[in-house]
């Protein structure tokens, strides 16, 4: 496993990084590059769909001119990284498999279905990672 960023010892910044990037359109061989800016994907930055996404898997809600301002600030996906992913195991609380189990019952059973739509702490591999700490659907302990 690559350091992608320094005092990362939970490996979150970089599964946050590699989701980002997955989002942008980048391969898999590019998912840890940081130092791209966003105005190099500026036209799918500024739609709707890459909005939605943010928004839908991260939980993170920016309007287009927000979008804007930091494609105009030339904001790398490193720096977008660094400033976000803090915020979402913030902001979060302690998401653990009960948690996200319990947020998917349906009808007393769980609705796979509603467990995907759970919000997401990044990509691990090609699997997004769903829970902050314990076993994730992604295949590891985190």
């Amino acid at each position: 496993m690559s350091n992608v960023f320094k005092n990362d010892p939970k490996d979150r910044k970089r599964r946050f990084l590699r989701g980002l990037n997955y989002l942008l359109g980048l391969n898999y061989s590019s998912l840890e590059d940081k130092i791209t800016p966003l105005s190099w994907f500026s036209s799918r930055v500024k739609s709707p769909a890459f909005r939605n996404n943010l928004a839908n898997i991260y939980g993170l809600e920016f309007t287009s001119d927000e979008l804007k301002k930091l494609i105009d600030e030339r904001i790398t996906t490193g720096e977008f990284t660094e400033k976000y992913c803090e915020a979402i195991y913030r902001d979060r609380g302690n998401v653990d498999l009960n948690t996200l189990i319990g947020s998917s019952m349906l009808d007393g059973a769980i609705d796979l279905r509603e467990m995907d739509k759970a919000l997401k702490y990044g990509l691990k591999g090609f699997e997004w990672c769903d829970v902050l700490e314990g076993l994730c659907s992604c295949g590891a302990w985190h």
